[in-house]
């Protein structure tokens, strides 16, 4: 069958079945990391961001509260960190813009210098006397959030930190008692985030937002789609050639795998359990998957 040996490596978008992409812990400067980003492709980069993180190895983008966005207000976050350092970037929520990003540039600063900031619920000190919570942001949230973020890593996403302070009092957004105006500005992104309606004419069962495992030519170097797997757990592949190795695979947004391949649409319907292949003549060829995992 053509899609067994991508169905041999037992890879899955998201490791298990919850629809949610738990992304690797932080590392540090002299550590492997996998970038895909403008500044790392074949084609040099133009992009003011761009230029900002080859100048500087980071740049804070800073997002005003301009009305209504699904319950956030004002936020900052890095980009660059991952590029540059091999750590996760940073967000902050809820606090004077100008605040934000001096914050976020301390943080720059203090990554650059070796430290490592872990999501672990632990209060870290790397503001000084303002102590932070550093929680990962869960890779559905990014596509709402984090667009430059995904622009400038070309639709990888890249681990987030999302740091998160305690009110007056020191009590934090998920202990009894929180203060509602430290409460209310703060989005819960270690939390899953309603899925957003699909616009007019999706033609895939699951959110754009879904994570699906495909190859880095696909992702990120324009390669056309040629097979297509959606297995028994509901899961998504989009594959370049049935036989696939696991150093040739990575994990986006289902937006971006289809957003610049419409054609893709033709196969949105197709089963879970079915792959589907295309012929020499551009027809795509469902059949049922067989189970490579069995003896």
């Amino acid at each position: 069958m053509p899609g067994q040996g991508t169905r041999r490596t037992g890879a899955t978008a998201n490791g298990q079945t919850d629809g949610e992409l738990h992304l690797p812990p932080p590392r540090q400067t002299d550590a492997v990391r996998d970038c895909h980003c403008q500044l790392c492709g074949r084609l040099p980069a133009t992009d003011p961001l761009s230029a900002a993180v080859a100048r500087r190895g980071w740049t804070v983008v800073s997002v005003p509260d301009d009305g209504p966005r699904d319950g956030v207000g004002a936020y900052a976050y890095t980009v660059g960190l991952w590029h540059s350092f091999a750590h996760a970037e940073a967000s902050v929520f809820g606090r004077d813009e100008l605040e934000m990003v001096r914050w976020l540039d301390t943080v720059g600063g203090q990554v650059e210098s070796g430290r490592v900031l872990n999501p672990d619920r632990q209060g870290d000190d790397v503001l000084g006397p303002v102590e932070v919570f550093p929680r990962p942001a869960l890779a559905s949230w990014h596509r709402h959030l984090f667009g430059a973020a995904l622009t400038f890593y070309r639709g990888q996403p890249v681990p987030m930190l999302q740091l998160v302070w305690p009110d007056e009092r020191g009590v934090l957004p998920w202990e009894p008692e929180c203060a509602e105006g430290c409460l209310a500005v703060q989005p819960w992104l270690w939390d899953r985030v309603t899925a957003a309606p699909a616009p007019a004419g999706w033609p895939f069962p699951v959110s754009p937002d879904a994570l699906v495992l495909t190859t880095k030519a696909i992702a990120f170097d324009g390669a056309a789609v040629s097979g297509i797997v959606h297995d028994e757990e509901g899961e998504w592949q989009f594959l370049d050639d049935p036989a696939v190795d696991m150093e040739d695979l990575t994990i986006v947004h289902l937006a971006h795998v289809v957003g610049s391949r419409p054609e893709l649409g033709a196969v949105g319907d197709l089963p879970s359990g079915f792959e589907a292949w295309l012929d020499g003549t551009g027809v795509w060829n469902p059949e049922a998957l067989d189970d490579a995992l069995d003896p």
